[in-house]
């Protein structure tokens, strides 16, 4: 646990936190920290007009938790002033949110500089918001490892969208104590255990409840899958004909396809005659055989055989007419190679399909979160074809070193779409700066395949909920969304709350404006949870215990009421805000009763 790390209380909001920015994506940060973390914030932003300072100035009238500290100057030095100013001793973290990487870098060494100088030995956690990929991965050299996490808007969003493109409820497969699991709005029958993280109708939803009527969120735990070596062979198999099939297609042309047949329909003559004639020469005699046959043909068509005018007519007009289509063969052979290789260079100057795909998912737009969709989508070998109308775009290349292929053109147009393979696609993932741009390329999808999934970026949060809930209208609560729509600095804004969140805590599950939390905790000798069944470590409402894993390395997942907890055992919980309060008191030294904590009823 970080040493500075406060427990989550409503009753003490005194985790101070200094934010420096006044953009959008600050302004939700801050939102997240104060709602759903309870930290007390102040903000360090310019003086005047601009960015978001007039909502940040609001917010802090309205909320006693948020502060406004104003610098005239915007220059490193005057606002280190501002951190020390607003008590960089004491706070808990500092987050640098502000789109300048080499401001943020040179702000955050002078903050490390200045903690050291006052002797803090508790420095504070740093949370910066970088883009330059470069530089973010070698920012441990210069201020350490130790409580500094910096992150791109792009990675945090990434994540959701691609889950959102696989259908998967966001943030989609959560891999702890190597096991994965995942999140379902109904009961998975293939599911080794799953827990109830939220119940509701259209008025509300209740946390992690006792019963699981009216579930809108289960967290599933997935079995452990037996190694497949049939099914993906012919997987594979199946792949690999559809890519020569399309190749094919796409590199010869109509009258290379008359040659080729020609060619072919005279090699099946000389088959035939081959097959049927018996008045042959006794030394070439074939009696009807297949291979001998195709052996005498193969040999007459390389030009290997030799004339023997003794043979039947028969065999020697099919000895002139093979021989003849084999010498034709050959350049028509070549020149579909030639054809095939300048086709394939062409295809992939102008941005054009090289090859076929089935099952993939459309990724439209190659900006920073664009191109993070997609490594992210290529990283769990997901086919992927990337839109981009920029060929000059920095995401080509990257779309393209990660193994997907990117066409070139406006996806806004149903042509372009079609060419992506649309009608075979599993999802279409809007990823353009543009709010209009992304709807737009979304209803033109629709139209090409009424039955596609759509998931797009927009930047309003309310927006995008409308779209979402218009789209979905016909859907019940408990169905899977067929249309999903995220604003990117409000989902980026919750990963970056995260970050600052307790170390126990593994992973953030929302559910309509509502949080629950996947945490581990270690039980201490004497503890209130030391030596009790299972059952007893969940408390609807409040926690549910996952698994336990044994001091000794062994893991339990679902632990039924026979098993018994003991001190040194890790507790793997699903939890609210307050139910990690609660399990953490537990899993502590129980102090004597008299000293005002009732012990609970474990027994």
């Amino acid at each position: 646990m970080h040493p500075r790390q406060a427990r989550f209380e409503d009753a003490r909001p005194d985790r101070r936190v200094i934010v420096v920015g006044d953009n959008g994506l600050t302004l939700r940060f801050i939102r997240n920290l104060i709602d759903n973390f309870a930290f007390r914030v102040i903000a360090v932003i310019p003086a005047g007009p601009g960015g978001q300072r007039s909502e940040l100035r609001r917010a802090a009238r309205a909320h006693d938790r948020l502060s406004v500290l104003e610098v005239q100057q915007t220059d490193a030095d005057s606002v280190a002033a501002a951190i020390r100013e607003a008590g960089l001793t004491d706070a808990y973290a500092v987050a640098l949110m502000d789109q300048n990487d080499v401001g943020n870098l040179h702000l955050a060494l002078k903050i490390r500089e200045m903690s050291h100088y006052l002797g803090d030995e508790t420095l504070p956690r740093l949370v910066i918001r970088m883009y330059n990929r470069g530089l973010r991965d070698h920012m441990q050299k210069l201020l350490g490892d130790d409580g500094v996490f910096v992150k791109s808007d792009a990675d945090m969003v990434a994540r959701t969208y691609a889950a959102a493109a696989l259908e998967q409820i966001p943030p989609g497969d959560i891999d702890i104590w190597d096991r994965r699991l995942y999140l379902a709005r109904a009961a998975d029958p293939r599911a080794q255990a799953q827990w109830v993280v939220a119940t509701g109708n259209e008025f509300g939803v209740d946390m992690i409840p006792d019963d699981a009527d009216e579930a809108v969120r289960l967290l599933c735990l997935e079995p452990v899958a037996a190694r497949r070596w049939v099914r993906p062979m012919w997987e594979a198999v199946a792949q690999w004909s559809r890519q020569w099939l399309h190749t094919l297609r796409r590199t010869f042309s109509k009258g290379l396809w008359m040659a080729a047949a020609v060619l072919m329909a005279v090699m099946l003559g000389g088959m035939t005659t081959l097959l049927t004639v018996d008045s042959l020469n006794g030394s070439r005699k074939v009696d009807g055989d297949f291979w001998d046959a195709l052996y005498m043909l193969a040999m007459m068509a390389a030009g290997g055989a030799d004339p023997d005018t003794t043979d039947h007519w028969e065999l020697r007009l099919t000895h002139v007419v093979v021989v003849v289509s084999g010498a034709l063969l050959i350049p028509v052979v070549t020149g579909a190679i030639v054809q095939a290789v300048v086709e394939r260079r062409y295809a992939l100057a102008e941005g054009r399909m090289v090859r076929a795909v089935r099952d993939h998912v459309i990724v439209v737009g190659l900006g920073n979160m664009g191109t993070r969709v997609v490594e992210t989508l290529r990283d769990r070998r997901i086919p992927v074809v990337a839109i981009e109308k920029d060929r000059d775009a920095i995401g080509v290349r990257a779309a393209r070193a990660a193994g997907a292929q990117v066409l070139l053109g406006d996806a806004s147009r149903p042509e372009t779409l079609q060419e992506a393979e649309v009608k075979y696609s599993r999802s279409l993932v809007a990823m353009a700066k543009q709010d209009s741009a992304n709807l737009e390329t979304a209803l033109s999808g629709l139209e090409c395949k009424p039955d596609l999934r759509t998931v797009m970026r927009i930047y309003n949060p309310e927006f995008a909920s409308l779209i979402r809930r218009n789209l979905n209208k016909n859907r019940s609560l408990h169905e899977a969304s067929q249309h999903s729509s995220y604003s990117a600095p409000q989902v980026a804004a919750g990963s970056f709350a995260r970050e600052l969140t307790d170390d126990e805590i593994l992973e953030t599950i929302p559910v309509r404006g509502q949080i629950a939390y996947i945490a581990e905790v270690t039980v201490e000798e004497d503890a209130w949870l030391d030596d009790v069944p299972a059952h007893k470590a969940s408390v609807p409402g409040s926690h549910r215990l996952l698994a336990v894993k044994r001091s000794s390395g062994g893991v339990r997942w679902n632990p039924d009421a026979a098993f018994r907890i003991t001190h040194g055992d890790t507790l793997l919980v699903l939890v609210t805000r307050k139910g990690l309060n609660e399990v953490r008191e537990y899993c502590q030294r129980a102090a004597p009763t008299a000293g005002g904590r009732r012990r609970p009823d474990f027994a």
